[in-house]
């Protein structure tokens, strides 16, 4: 992705469309952060194209855009529209047991309709398979068109802009929290060790929940140095989760730009900076900058 003029970060919950604005010309200053409410739920609005609430979302887009002259947006990809799975090497790295294992995961499905994206991992034996059904994203895909270079970020990849951001070399816990699921990635020594979404009905479960997963990945029940928690549901997860954490991380609730290690002009906001912090990070547009030529 060019990073030439401005990026738009946009992320959103329940009825809020959040966004950021980087500053091409300052390192770590954002131009403008940003709330936009509507009537509508806005993730729902994008995977149905809805009418009325679509046209409003693409509108508010493009005029965004105007604006503030960005030439690339990135939006958050709802980790409930993607499949998420470790794969080992004698999988993906063999092609019939690389496609039955597709098939498996994405039964009731043709294979045309199924994209698919490879991540290493911290572990060199296995690499992170990620699945996304094409048509639950045309959708996102129609409301960036007036954007040179769009681009959807997938939760996890969150915390691979934060490392980069922030220099964490340690080992660190990111946990999303939305009104219907938390998603949570762990990195260890500049690498992605692993990462799954919990889906709740109500926050009162999600100790039950998270003791359940941790059962069954290793990773979750690790030492981390820190443990960053955003999101609209932050503070409620937050105070529920925090007792269960391991105790020799610091919980940091990313509600403020010092947390984040950033400056815009703009000091005081009318909605909670933990629920913008992903809209905030994509809009670094850190990973352009890394693909710069020396």
């Amino acid at each position: 992705m060019s990073s030439d003029g401005s990026c738009l970060g946009v992320c959103y919950a329940d009825n809020h469309l959040f966004y950021s604005v980087n500053d091409p010309e300052k390192e770590n200053h954002l131009k403008h952060i940003g709330s936009i409410d509507f009537n509508f739920d806005v993730q729902n609005a994008i995977i149905t194209g809805g009418k009325q609430g679509f046209s409003a979302l693409k509108t508010s887009l493009e005029t965004l855009k105007e604006t503030f002259g960005c030439t690339s947006v990135k939006i958050l990809s709802p980790a409930t529209e993607e499949c998420w799975s470790i794969v080992p090497r004698a999988v993906y790295e063999d092609s019939s047991e690389r496609e039955a294992h597709l098939s498996l995961l994405m039964q009731g499905f043709e294979r045309s309709e199924i994209e698919t994206v490879w991540h290493p991992v911290s572990n060199v034996d296995y690499k992170l398979l990620l699945l996304r059904n094409t048509g639950s994203m045309q959708g996102f895909n129609h409301l960036l068109g007036a954007f040179p270079n769009a681009e959807y970020v997938s939760e996890f990849e969150i915390g691979a802009d934060w490392q980069t951001h922030s220099n964490a070399n340690g080992s660190f816990l990111m946990i999303h929290c939305t009104k219907q699921y938390i998603s949570a990635s762990s990195y260890i020594l500049g690498k992605l060790r692993g990462c799954t979404f919990i889906r709740y009905d109500n926050a009162s479960d999600l100790p039950y929940l998270w003791a359940l997963y941790a059962g069954k990945l290793s990773w979750m029940q690790g030492i981390h140095e820190e443990i960053n928690v955003f999101g609209h549901y932050s503070s409620i997860v937050a105070e529920t989760l925090t007792p269960y954490w391991d105790d020799s991380g610091e919980v940091i609730l990313m509600k403020s730009l010092d947390a984040m290690g950033l400056d815009a002009n703009e000091k005081t906001y009318g909605f909670r900076l933990e629920s913008v912090f992903p809209a905030i990070l994509m809009s670094l547009n850190l990973d352009a900058k890394l693909e710069e030529p020396a």
